[in-house]
């Protein structure tokens, strides 16, 4: 599937022109280029930034787009752990209807409804918690914490040094499935320690002033 990799996004709603720096993920090498999008300057011009908002992040939503981290990525997170009961319905990942069909025709309706689009920006309203959840597993007696690569995860001592997780489900999801039996998913407090029973070193610092005290 082709898609672009995008690196930034600007809407400049005082010449009426959103332009998008991205590069197409199956050419190599990754050229970014800045590019006016004329659909989505067209929909800023007739309906407003807000329509623009809604339309690029149905372009994240699709996987047209992808990359980065920006409030358009977050709300889709807030799509898919927030509000997923909702979303069930327009979801094209899920949809298993022939193609042609008049359920395939309804659904495809449906992600063109105004009930989508108010979900849509639902989400990009929704006000993301702070990342607090991290990956954890118990090694040789020592609690490790979860830094997610692309293809694995590594494991540190420090918490300050894991990939935190504004959701649950997101890091459960995170996690293989050949490792669901010795990880787990735990929350950290305002200071960086874990709620639960457990120590926890946010910086090597305080994991080498344990270590004398042991010492």
């Amino acid at each position: 599937m082709s898609y672009e990799k995008v690196r930034s996004l600007q809407i400049d709603v005082v010449n009426k022109k959103v332009f998008i720096t991205s590069a197409c993920n199956n050419v190599r090498p990754l050229t970014y280029d800045k590019w006016e999008s004329p659909s989505l300057s067209k929909i800023l011009v007739e309906q407003g930034k807000e329509a623009v908002d809604v339309e690029i992040l149905k372009s994240f939503e699709e996987g047209n787009f992808q990359g980065g981290t920006n409030k358009f990525t977050k709300a889709l997170k807030v799509l898919r752990y927030v509000y997923a009961d909702e979303y069930a319905k327009f979801n094209w990942r899920t949809n298993n209807a022939p193609y042609g069909s008049k359920e395939h025709k309804d659904h495809r309706d449906s992600r063109e409804s105004q009930e989508f689009k108010d979900l849509l920006r639902k989400a990009l309203d929704y006000k993301t918690p702070k990342p607090t959840y991290v990956i954890t597993k118990n090694h040789y007696g020592e609690l490790v914490y979860g830094k997610v690569c692309p293809t694995c995860i590594r494991w540190t001592r420090f918490t300050n040094k894991a990939t935190k997780f504004s959701f649950y489900k997101e890091a459960e999801n995170s996690i293989y499935t050949s490792l669901k039996d010795v990880v787990s998913v735990r929350q950290l407090d305002s200071e960086g320690n874990l709620n639960s029973v457990g120590l926890s070193f946010s910086t090597e610092k305080e994991l080498n002033k344990h270590m004398e005290v042991i010492a």
